[in-house]
């Protein structure tokens, strides 16, 4: 993969790679590199454009769940060194409820739910991102009604 660091295989490695360096390893310092400094990463509930911005949204996550795990499970992928390449990978995550933030008080309940992340990538860099978070997951586990938590 031309541009891309020769520690990866192949795609796929490079995306679960580098799932696991931010997330597992804790190298939020590894987005500086792996995300575009003018990357738009979108969700349901933002759009974040910048790599200050998706560094910022990374710790107050964080901040929120200081224990979340991100497991990348499978990853589709297609593309090629003159237009890039494109991925949307399944990722199961583990956390505990921990500290009060926009999901309300802590609960101290152990959470299990699964993100979908869809990737363009080019010279070892994400550029856009879209992510999708299974938000009804989240709140049943801490005793929220979804219809409830969307409403606000």
């Amino acid at each position: 993969m031309k541009g891309f660091d020769s520690k990866f295989s192949d795609f796929p490695d490079y995306i679960l790679g580098i799932t696991k360096e931010i997330w597992e390893d804790r190298g939020l310092s590894t987005l500086d590199s792996y995300y575009a400094e003018d990357i738009i990463v979108r969700s349901p509930t933002s759009i974040v454009v910048g790599n200050k911005g998706v560094i910022g949204a990374t710790m107050a996550t964080l901040a929120e769940f200081p224990d979340r795990r991100l497991l990348g499970e499978d990853v589709i992928w297609t593309g090629n060194d003159e237009e890039g390449y494109f991925s949307s990978h399944r990722i199961l995550s583990t956390s505990t409820h921990s500290v009060d933030g926009m999901y309300g008080k802590a609960t101290g309940k152990k959470l299990y739910y699964r993100t979908i992340a869809d990737c363009a990538c080019m010279n070892n860099q994400v550029y856009d991102e879209w992510l999708v978070r299974d938000q009804g997951a989240i709140v049943r586990q801490i005793g929220i009604d979804p219809k409830k938590f969307a409403s606000n």
